[in-house]
């Protein structure tokens, strides 16, 4: 199966505007916008780069004495004494060295000036950002004049090496145009970092070819604008100040969203934890009531068992059934000589008031009821028995069941 090329996209100042490219890493780039102000990546892609203008840099050949892992150090301090205010990040200066010598190296030093990045909107902010020399072909050992939104730029090569680009003062190529750019050959000689120049190629319209030759002193040269490319990956890691806190932003929120949707997905497993638990218990709930009704008959027909109990409790249970405490009572061997006048029994204690012919019958009655194995659950008490003037004599016996 072939791969689908990711789509890339580049965001280019243009002659009066920005302009939006589009199209694979490794290829042709098609325009598809061009904005009246401030452009805007279009959609998601697999690269976003920023091509900011000319106006926006510092782009500044140097040599730079020292060793080459002091590279960065020196060209700091070579633009702090020319008054360019710079920390010194990887992210807002860029050295690229050219050459070198026994004495010195010579650099490229690329500064991004404090300006906020040309962007109108922060949805989508770009991956690298590089300066806009760097998107196109330029012709070596050669001055290239194009229009930047609406301003002249020029960018020198020396072999395939850019060493200088910058915007000019004049809005069209006159001689105060070109004046400056022979003032800027001029110093870039002094400093030895200029020594060939074969031609002054115009990707503009206007500018006499001729006049521009007299003026400069090489052949000059109209062409076409060339399509631009993206830069190589890593060519630059420069970013503007705004869109690195842009980018802060983006990814607290980005966290926060996270964060958020942690705690809703926390939520969403303990509610969905929640309703099951209310849906067994439902069940459960259910099958018990299910059960209930099916011993509903059942339970009726234990009340009416239970009542039925009640009803003979007295009748069978030993503690409860006075008439089997009487028969036992009435067990003594005197006991049919023995009148009884009051029987009381209650689950707890027996009352048994009687008179007897004789003194003698009385005692004996009382001594076999005490003595009587069937009565051995009642702790039995009493006052003496009363003698009457015909020796009949009354009794009164009180057991407590033990």
């Amino acid at each position: 199966m072939a791969k689908t090329k990711q789509r890339t996209e580049l965001l280019l100042p243009g002659d009066t505007g920005w302009t939006l490219w589009s199209g694979p890493e490794h290829g042709a780039l098609t325009r598809e916008h061009v904005f009246d102000g401030d452009g805007t990546f279009a959609r998601d892609a697999q690269r976003h780069v920023l091509a900011v203008p000319a106006a926006s840099t510092w782009v500044l050949p140097a040599w730079l004495k020292g060793d080459v892992e002091h590279l960065r150090d020196m060209a700091m301090l070579h633009v702090e004494r020319l008054g360019i205010r710079c920390t010194g990040a990887v992210t807002d200066l860029q050295v690229n060295r050219i050459a070198s010598d026994d004495a010195a190296h010579l650099a490229c030093i690329i500064a991004l000036k404090d300006a906020p990045a040309p962007l109108a909107s922060h949805t989508r902010l770009p991956g690298e950002v590089a300066i806009s020399a760097a998107c196109y072909a330029l012709p070596e050992d050669a001055i290239t004049i194009w229009r930047e939104l609406g301003k002249l730029v020029i960018a020198i090569t020396s072999g395939p090496q850019l060493i200088y680009f910058s915007p000019l003062s004049s809005q069209k190529l006159d001689n105060i145009a070109l004046g400056e750019i022979n003032n800027i050959c001029m110093q870039l000689g002094f400093q030895r970092v200029l020594s060939t120049l074969d031609k002054v190629v115009l990707w503009i319209e206007d500018g006499d070819l001729s006049f521009v030759a007299r003026m400069t002193g090489v052949q000059a040269e109209r062409a076409e604008k060339p399509v631009p490319n993206l830069p190589t990956r890593g060519w630059s890691e420069l970013m503007p100040a705004d869109l690195i806190a842009a980018r802060a932003r983006q990814q607290k929120s980005a966290r926060t969203r996270l964060l958020a949707l942690g705690a809703g997905a926390l939520a969403a497993v303990a509610l969905a934890f929640v309703i099951g638990m209310t849906i067994i218990a439902t069940k459960e709930k259910d099958a018990l009531l299910a059960k209930v009704a099916q011993l509903a008959p059942r339970a009726s027909k234990v009340e009416y068992h239970r009542k039925s109990w009640e009803e003979v409790a007295s009748a069978v249970d030993p503690k409860r059934f006075p008439m089997d405490v009487l028969l036992r009572c009435m067990e003594s061997k005197v006991a049919p000589e023995v009148m009884l006048t009051l029987f009381e029994n209650s689950p707890d204690k027996v009352v048994l008031q009687g008179r007897a012919p004789s003194s003698s019958i009385a005692l004996q009655y009382m001594q076999e009821i005490k003595n009587s194995e069937s009565l051995t659950s009642f702790a039995w008490d009493g006052p003496p028995p009363v003698i009457g003037s015909d020796d009949s004599t009354s009794f009164d016996l009180k057991g407590t069941r033990q």
